[in-house]
């Protein structure tokens, strides 16, 4: 079809962009999650998220999250089709005016009685009436009781209570990369222990198989170097585990179709240790009651809520409304007989008419009187509503602001205990090697050491962890603070990132609360609250006979043999570099100095 003239074409092409620029667009999805198969699905953009990324940090990983992750994009947009929703309110403010136009045709026959003396009675006569009608019709709500002025308040709620939630679903999913991506390092650094580990027994195996066929040492000596190289070998393929589910969890809170993070990705090799002296529990208190988004969500529906209730009370009232309405109709009728044009009709039908209309409910059965009831108690479901989740926001910053504080303290606690179980473990190795020391001594002391590394390795993640639920806890940090956020180190107080250091307080710590000592729980308590048990086992210890066998520390060998420690900053330089890409601080779990492959 052709159109008739370029202004034709050109007016066509503007309606039309009109139209088109008032539908509402977005980013498409990944073209993968649109197919049925994952080794034949179509690439595009998504999948080339990390191609110049050589080294991840938890910066940037929350970064690429708040941009592909498709629950989050999918809360955004909620805020939209609640805006629109408002819009949609809005309009029961402007007059409605419809148009309509009906067009008719109609045939009736009648049949003239017969008469003989009249030569044409007895025929038919048919009667044709073509018929047109148009008309324009106004409608205009003048006043429903404060209905539409509610409704639109209840939609402006609505619109900030889906703000909150996609703020909500930020500080979420911040919480949960910042969980996977140290749980990713948590992996690496226990694939390193396991790895030091092995290294230990498999050259314990093979100095003891020296031994033994020198005729120095029993065969099960070589068979528990054996058996416990072979668990480290366990150990080894449950962190390997570890590490792949970790980067899987990784990846999908980041949106990369692959489901795994790229070879060439490293890990930084540091992490952000600094022991940060926390403001007072009061300025996280304020803090999170001011910002959390899930508890301004709440509020939000709260408000809702109370529009609602005073909407029902506009039932009592009139409705008033102004019409106006246009017509023009048009009919044409004809009349035949014998198949002749006897005569026709036509006439044109102009109309217009307006006024007022009152519409008001006196009686409905008590039907308005309980929807009113209705939403007063749905007003003190969404009050306490509120006031649980406010319970529920204290109970999670103070659960966070004493879990950091123990995850330090623990965190100092287990390197010194890895420090010394280190130490423990080089002479026990000493004395075992100069065959002053049983197998079983040996054994306990390399198990002391690589349980003490691994739970110093934990308490170092575990203080991560503790930022990130501190962050998760305040609610301070936006999505806008994320996006801007650098790799650098912050010396500001975790949770409290985004705040200016002026605006927080500078009162002390709260001193925690120290638990009561005397026990509800029943059971064998002497007066001095010692239990029996321990009061019985008391005279041992006066007796203990230990004392005269003392002097056998003296004559320890393996004392002798400690100067070997001097080469240790040898050994932790090169533990270090074997544990590159840990991230995390290392210790001796590998052989001590002086024992070679």
């Amino acid at each position: 079809m052709k159109l008739a003239s370029p202004f034709v074409r050109g007016t066509l092409g503007v309606v039309a962009a009109v139209v088109m620029g008032g539908c509402y667009t977005y980013n498409p999805v990944p073209k993968a999650t649109l197919g049925n198969s994952y080794t034949h699905r179509e690439k595009d953009k998504a999948d080339k998220l990390l191609a110049d990324v050589k080294e991840l940090s938890l910066a940037k990983a929350q970064k690429i999250a708040l941009q592909n992750n498709p629950t989050y994009i999918a809360a955004h947009h909620s805020i939209e089709a609640a805006r629109f929703r408002l819009y949609q309110a809005m309009g029961a403010w402007l007059p409605t005016v419809s148009a309509s136009f009906k067009l008719s045709e109609s045939h009736n026959w009648t049949r003239e009685p017969e008469n003989l003396g009249n030569m044409i009675s007895g025929h038919r006569r048919r009667t044709s009436t073509f018929a047109t009608s148009t008309s324009i019709d106004a409608t205009w709500l003048i006043f429903d009781g404060l209905s539409r002025e509610f409704g639109i308040m209840v939609r402006k709620s609505n619109v900030e209570y889906y703000k909150n939630m996609d703020a909500d679903y930020c500080r979420k999913m911040m919480y949960a990369v910042a969980q996977a991506y140290n749980n990713v390092l948590l992996a690496i650094a226990q694939r390193r222990i396991a790895e030091e580990n092995r290294k230990f027994q498999q050259i314990s195996l093979k100095d003891t198989n020296y031994k033994f066929q020198a005729g120095a040492v029993p065969l099960s000596d070589v068979l528990n170097f054996e058996i416990l190289m072979n668990s480290a070998d366990g150990d080894l393929i449950a962190a390997d585990y570890a590490y792949d589910a970790s980067l899987y969890a990784l990846a999908v809170l980041m949106g990369y179709p692959e489901g795994t993070l790229p070879s060439h990705v490293k890990f930084p090799i540091e992490l952000d240790l600094n022991f940060h002296e926390l403001p007072a529990v009061e300025v996280y208190l304020d803090t999170a009651l001011a910002n959390r988004p899930d508890l301004k969500g709440y509020r939000m529906q709260l408000e809702a809520a109370r529009y609602q209730m005073y909407q029902t009370y506009s039932s009592y009232s009139p409705s008033v409304s102004a019409f106006a309405s246009f017509g023009f109709g048009t009919d044409a009728t004809h009349y035949r007989d014998w198949g002749y044009d006897r005569d026709h009709t036509y006439s044109n039908r102009p109309s217009f008419s307006y006024g007022l209309s009152v519409n008001w409910t006196i009686f409905n059965g008590l039907a308005r009187y309980n929807t009113m009831r209705e939403y007063q108690a749905n007003l003190a479901v969404a009050d306490y509503n509120v006031a649980a989740q406010w319970f529920t926001v204290v109970g999670e910053v103070r659960t966070a602001y004493a879990n950091y504080i123990k995850n330090v303290k623990q965190t100092i606690l287990n390197k010194k205990i890895r420090d010394l179980a280190a130490k423990q473990r080089d002479l026990v190795d000493d004395e075992y090697r100069a065959g002053n020391a049983e197998l079983t001594r040996l054994n306990e002391a390399q198990r002391d050491l690589v349980s003490y590394e691994s739970k110093l390795a934990s308490s170092y993640v575990s203080v991560q962890n503790a930022k990130a639920q501190l962050d998760h806890a305040v609610g301070a940090n936006t999505a806008a603070f994320y996006e801007s956020r650098k790799d650098v180190k912050s010396d500001r107080a975790p949770g409290l990132e985004s705040i200016a250091p002026d605006k927080i307080g500078k009162s002390a710590q709260t001193v925690p609360q120290t638990p009561q000592q005397q026990a509800s729980v029943p059971g064998p308590v002497m007066k001095s609250g010692v239990p029996a048990a321990r009061k019985q086992a008391a005279p041992v210890k006066k007796a203990a006979p230990v004392k005269k066998a003392a002097p056998v520390k003296k004559a320890a060998p393996a004392k002798k043999a400690a100067p070997a420690k001097k080469a240790a900053p040898a050994k932790k330089a090169a533990v270090k570099n074997e544990a590159a890409a840990a991230g995390i601080p290392v210790s001796p779990t590998a052989p001590p100095p002086g024992r070679k492959k």
